[in-house]
C-alpha cells in the first residue's frame, strides 16, 4: 500500500480526502490543511466552513491533522512518504517537503497549465472567453502551478448570461468537484510506471 500526505483544503481537498480515506491501494498517513479562511474572503478570518469535516474524517480514521493559517508558519513533521498531493493549498510548498515524497509529489490545479497557473484560474478562464475549464494534474515544483502537466480533464463552461460572474464560478466549482479523485489516481498510475 503506497504512503500518501495530503495538503488539502476546500471541497476538493475534501473530494480526494475521501477518496484516499477508501482506497484499498493508497493509505493516507497526514493531512496538512488550512483551518481559516483567507483575508481574501473574510477578514477577520474566522473558522472555514469545511475545516470541521476535516477534523471529523481525520479523527475517525486516526490520520494525524497538521493545520497551517500563514506561510509564515513553519510545516513541521511532514514524513516521508510515496506521494505527496496537494489540492486547494494557499502556499508554496518547499523542495525540502516535495524531496519527502519517494515516486511524486502532485498538485491539482483548477486551471489549464501554464495558461492560468495562480490563483483565480476559472474565473481568467470565464472572462478570457474559454469555452472549458482544465483541471490539471502536475508535478510539484519550488514555484506555484510551475511544475509539468501529468494528466488533465476538460470541462465545459457553459456560461449562463443569467446569474453573475461568482455563480458562474461557484456552480462550475461544484461540477469539478468529481475531477479531483479522478486525476489524483490517475497521476499516481501514471507516476508509479514511470
Amino acid at each position: 500500500m503506497r504512503e500518501v500526505v495530503g495538503f488539502l483544503s476546500r471541497e476538493h481537498g475534501l473530494e480526494v480526502l475521501n477518496f484516499l480515506i477508501n482506497s484499498s491501494s493508497y493509505k493516507l498517513i497526514h493531512v496538512f490543511t488550512h483551518s481559516l479562511k483567507p483575508k481574501s474572503e473574510d477578514v477577520k478570518r474566522s473558522l472555514r466552513d469545511d475545516y470541521m469535516e476535516f477534523e471529523r474524517i481525520c479523527e475517525i480514521n486516526h490520520i494525524t491533522l497538521t493545520k497551517i493559517d500563514s506561510k509564515n508558519e513553519p510545516i513541521k513533521n511532514v514524513p516521508s512518504c510515496d506521494f505527496i498531493i496537494e489540492v486547494s493549498w494557499r502556499y508554496l510548498i518547499s523542495k525540502d517537503i516535495i524531496s519527502k515524497a519517494r515516486i511524486s509529489a502532485i498538485g491539482i490545479h483548477r486551471g489549464k497549465l501554464p495558461e492560468y497557473a495562480g490563483s483565480e484560474p476559472m474565473k481568467n478562464a470565464i472572462l478570457n472567453k474559454e469555452s472549458e475549464i482544465v483541471v490539471t494534474a502536475h508535478n510539484l515544483d519550488e514555484e506555484i502551478d510551475e511544475g509539468e502537466t501529468i494528466t488533465s480533464i476538460s470541462h465545459p463552461i457553459n456560461y449562463n448570461s443569467r446569474v453573475s460572474l461568482d455563480d458562474n464560478i461557484l456552480r462550475l466549482r461544484k461540477e469539478i468537484t468529481e475531477y479531483f479523485s479522478k486525476l489524483t489516481l490517475d497521476a499516481f498510475k501514471i507516476k508509479e510506471v514511470e
